[in-house]
């Protein structure tokens, strides 16, 4: 089994696809709010994974702000 915990969820889904596995994906809300992301850009990450049945992995996402630091650290 793939360990694809706190990959980016484009990431996780390209080496599920490369080991053979099909994938579910369970979005989990976040407490983020577009005003919030000025400096960040927001990314879906892999929270959580979970081995189904018939080789399939569910992974539960959420929005993480991923900082930048654009200009005199900020």
């Amino acid at each position: 089994m793939p360990d694809v915990l706190a990959l980016t969820l484009d990431d996780a889904v390209h080496i599920l696809q490369e080991e053979g596995w099909k994938y579910q994906v369970n979005h989990t809300p976040s407490m983020y709010r577009p005003q919030d992301t000025e400096n960040g850009l927001m990314e879906e990450y892999v929270v959580r994974q979970r081995e189904l049945s018939g080789h399939i992995m569910l992974l539960s996402t959420m929005l993480k702000r991923r900082k930048e630091v654009l200009m005199h650290g900020f």
